[in-house]
Order: structure tokens, then sequence, then C-alpha cells
């Protein structure tokens, strides 16, 4: 399991979030992360989505607090919100789909 990290915010926010970016802490080595990945949407707000990989198996509680507490550094940058969802690899949904059946 992932946790997808969802952003938005405009591009009139753009310095203070490329601030706020410089300013996150390194990870741990327990933690990896692909992206941020962006896409510049036609409301002129600026999306991201990243991936954070965890060195355990299941993901909990623990670290989505971590993730959303990384996001804090971003409090003050105007219009600025996000989303954490779970994320399966194509094996872990299809053990949830065989144990449904």
């Amino acid at each position: 399991m992932i946790l997808i990290v969802k952003t938005i915010f405009p591009r009139s926010s753009v310095q203070q979030a490329a601030k706020a970016f410089t300013l996150l802490a390194k990870l741990p080595a327990t933690v990896k992360r692909q992206g941020p990945y962006f896409h510049f949407d036609e409301n002129n707000n600026i999306q991201t989505m990243a991936l954070y990989f965890f060195s355990g198996a299941q993901i909990g509680n623990e670290e989505r607090k971590f993730v959303e507490n990384r996001l804090k550094v971003f409090s003050d940058v105007p219009g600025f919100s996000y989303t954490v969802e779970n994320g399966l690899s194509i094996e872990e949904a299809l053990l949830v789909v065989k144990k449904g059946s």
C-alpha cells in the first residue's frame, strides 16, 4: 500500500509554495517518495501528485500523520489544500477482491 498525496493551489501562490517546498525536511530512509508531478489546470491552478512508499507492509495512522505533518509547511500558502489517499498495488487489490468473494 502507498499513500497518494494530491495538492492544489492557485498559480498566484507558486512563489510561496516553492519556498515552502525548500523547507521540507529530508525524508527518513524508511520512506520513499515519487514526485511531485505537476498539472496546470484550466482554472489557473497548479495540481500536484506525489506517491509515498513506506518500508512497513501496512500503512496506518502513523504513516498518514507523518505525511500530513510534512504538509503543514504549506499552511501559509494562500489557497493551498491537499488530500491523502490510500493506494493499492494490483497484487494487493486482487487479494482484497479475493477475500470479498
